[in-house]
């Protein structure tokens, strides 16, 4: 490698204290991961909380200077300008203060928009003082390339240490090469800075607090004084070519807020829903809406208000369209005993729908829900017979059991008058053996048995004469989603086959249909890297309401979602409790921040439920923007087309605002 270097380059290797580097770098991992991955690490530090990580390089950084002390610390905290510093740090202070941020704390946002700036330039500081407060110094003897290369690499690889990858670095889904160059770019404009300063903590204001402004006019005033000050930095100019690159910067960064601030600005057309109202009302559709056939609307499961919001919207769709048809995300037997619950008012068979949920701690087993049911059938009961509701389940086996319980049901009620079913015992028998067998047996061994008996209905239907048409109908739907647990299994796939059966087998060709699905379902255009979802498919099928789907999506702000408590790491769990109250999924929140979000929140009110209409809009028209925490779970990320508009996935948003979680039972 020698022979690579030139003299001088060789000189600077040889400058650097390796022995030094080597002990900050082992010391910044080792304690960062202990600190991020034993549970528990100290009575007074919680995993997972924003500082553990960040301790790592300021702890090694302390130790190493201790052991090492002829490395020279040419980077201190407020550098050869105070004064400057002062101002660098306390201009987004002020701009966060004085812009405010909303808070799901119930905090002033204009104390809260001040406590965010200073929380992040806090942890930068902890993260930085390793980094460009030691690492910097250590390798300053080197040419700048190498510098940042090397210091890149290190970087990289400590993020490891408590990052299952480094995609959340640069975005979610970013491929190696844009992470790497992210981290290269990072690394040299903060080694620049903390070059140009000699302060860790301008280069911790910079590495934190762009992270923390969301209005494009706050940044881009941050971004224009922030250059400003660099531009003569204790009465020194910037080198020329940097002027060049910092007045490109600053062009870029104000045509970017001009637009966005423009974007962000625009209204759309909207309503608040009256999710009390007893007969609520959409003026936002136009005539044109209702031309479609297939309303979806979606939600994220665990949210109280979308419950209310569904309940409206049915309504409305009946009153209106006359839809009678509730598409459901339940199996064909869950939606036989919902509307068996329809009929009779008993309560007892909504007890047997809900059994599986409450025993799985599903979150479909909240109150919110079974009292929704009620709703309907008291709604019902306003209507004439052929004007009410049924449910129609289209969703993939759910409640094993259940489907053993309704086959004996079903084939029992006609038996008793002609024995038209006594010959198929031995299928019965084996279905029911196979559903409530303990331990478990494979679906596919029942599906068998559900193929052979549904073969048997199509080649001898004279043994099936007597046979109601209602019994023979809930028969075959139950049998028919059975079969596809062994011919089709994926789920979006069975959901579409469910629909295309029940659109045959009830005459719905020409119907107005409406259902309520958690969102990546209603979604008219497959995300990237993932699956199609069942909108998508009826899209692209032969069936008749193919190209007439209408999908609204439902968005949170300052709400709380019901989870089951075992899902859960320890310090998110409300101890004792099956489910937990959760705010850690809001579209704004922790764990993910959807491009617009604030825009639709500065054009509603707190406590309100908002419908806005993307169609023919300046935001329909943009891409889904969608950034992620790196803990996220990957399975729960969703990742759109940058090239596609937003109304190729749903046409309207139903931002709902501090709504509670739903209540379990």
């Amino acid at each position: 490698m020698n022979r690579l270097l030139s003299p001088a380059t060789r000189a600077a290797f040889a400058a650097v204290n390796w022995p030094a580097v080597a002990c900050f770098y082992a010391l910044a991992c080792a304690i960062s991961f202990a600190l991020w991955n034993v549970p528990n690490p100290t009575p007074w530090l919680p995993r997972f909380v924003i500082f553990t990580y960040g301790l790592g390089p300021v702890v090694a950084a302390l130790i190493t200077r201790r052991l090492f002390p002829q490395v020279n610390q040419t980077v201190t905290l407020l550098g050869t300008s105070p004064g400057r510093v002062g101002l660098f740090v306390g201009l987004p202070f002020v701009l966060g203060a004085a812009f405010g941020l909303i808070n799901k704390r119930g905090l002033d946002p204009h104390l809260y928009g001040g406590l965010v700036v200073v929380s992040g330039v806090l942890y930068g500081l902890v993260e930085e003082s390793g980094w460009r407060g030691f690492l910097h110094n250590a390798l300053r003897s080197l040419p700048t390339g190498w510098r940042v290369g090397i210091t890149a690499l290190m970087w990289a690889g400590w993020h490891l240490t408590f990052l299952p990858d480094l995609s959340g670095i640069a975005g979610p889904d970013t491929p190696f090469w844009g992470v790497l160059a992210a981290l290269v770019l990072g690394s040299w404009g903060l080694n620049a800075a903390a070059e140009r300063t000699r302060s860790v903590l301008v280069v911790a204001c910079l590495h934190e607090a762009l992270n923390l402004v969301g209005s494009p006019v706050v940044l881009g005033v941050l971004v224009v004084g922030w250059v400003l000050m660099f531009w003569r930095w204790d009465g020194a100019w910037m080198p020329q070519q940097i002027r060049k690159l910092a007045s490109i910067l600053v062009l870029l960064c104000l045509s970017y807020t001009v637009v966005t601030a423009q974007s962000q600005s625009s209204s759309l057309p909207k309503q608040e829903i009256d999710v009390t109202a007893e007969q609520p009302d959409f003026p936002i559709f136009d005539k044109t809406f209702y031309d479609n056939q297939l309303f979806l609307l979606g939600e994220s499961h665990g949210y109280q208000k979308p419950q209310q919001v569904d309940l409206a919207l049915l309504k409305h769709f009946n009153k209106r369209i006359g839809v009678r048809y509730y598409i459901a995300e339940v199996d064909p037997t869950k939606a036989y005993y919902l509307n068996k619950y329809l009929q009779t008012g008993q309560d007892s068979l909504l007890d047997l729908v809900f059994r599986s949920w409450v025993a799985e701690t599903a979150q479909w087993a909240n109150r919110d829900f079974y009292q929704k049911i009620q709703a309907i059938r008291t709604y019902n009961q306003t209507l004439t017979a052929k004007k009410r509701i049924r449910f129609v389940g289209i969703d993939a086996l759910q409640d094993r059991p259940l489907l053993a319980y309704q086959l004996r049901e079903l084939t029992r009620l006609q038996a008793a008058d002609s024995g038209s079913f006594r010959p198929d015992q031995p299928r019965l028998d084996s279905l029911v053996t196979y559903l409530t067998a303990i331990p478990l047996k494979p679906d596919s061994l029942a599906a068998q048995v559900a193929i052979n008996w549904l073969a048997q209905m199509g080649n001898r239907p004279a043994n099936y004469r007597n046979v109601p048409a209602q019994i023979m109908n809930e028969l075959v739907a139950s049998l028919t989603g059975l079969s596809y647990r062994k011919t089709i299994r994926r789920r979006e796939p069975t959901l579409l086959a469910n629909f295309r059966d029940a659109v045959v087998r009830l005459n719905l060709g020409r119907e107005k249909l409406y259902g309520f699905w958690g969102l990546y379902h209603v979604l008219q255009t497959a995300p990237e890297k993932a699956g199609k979802p069942f909108a998508t498919m009826v899209n692209e099928s032969d069936l008749p309401m193919r190209g007439k789907v209408v999908s609204l999506v439902c968005r949170y702000v300052d709400s709380y979602m019901m989870v089951p408590t075992a899902f859960l790491p320890p310090f998110w769990q409300d101890k004792g409790k099956l489910y937990s109250r959760l705010d850690k999924f809001n579209d704004n929140g922790e764990m993910m921040k959807v491009g617009g979000i604030d825009s639709l929140v500065a054009q509603s009110r707190p406590n309100t439920v908002t419908l806005f209409k993307l169609t023919g809009t300046s935001m329909g028209q943009q891409p889904i923007k969608m950034t992620y925490s790196p803990f996220m779970p990957a399975e729960q990320r969703l990742t759109y087309d940058p090239n596609r508009p937003t109304t190729d996935y749903f046409q309207y948003v139903v931002l709902v605002r501090n709504s509670e979680m739903t209540e379990g039972f």
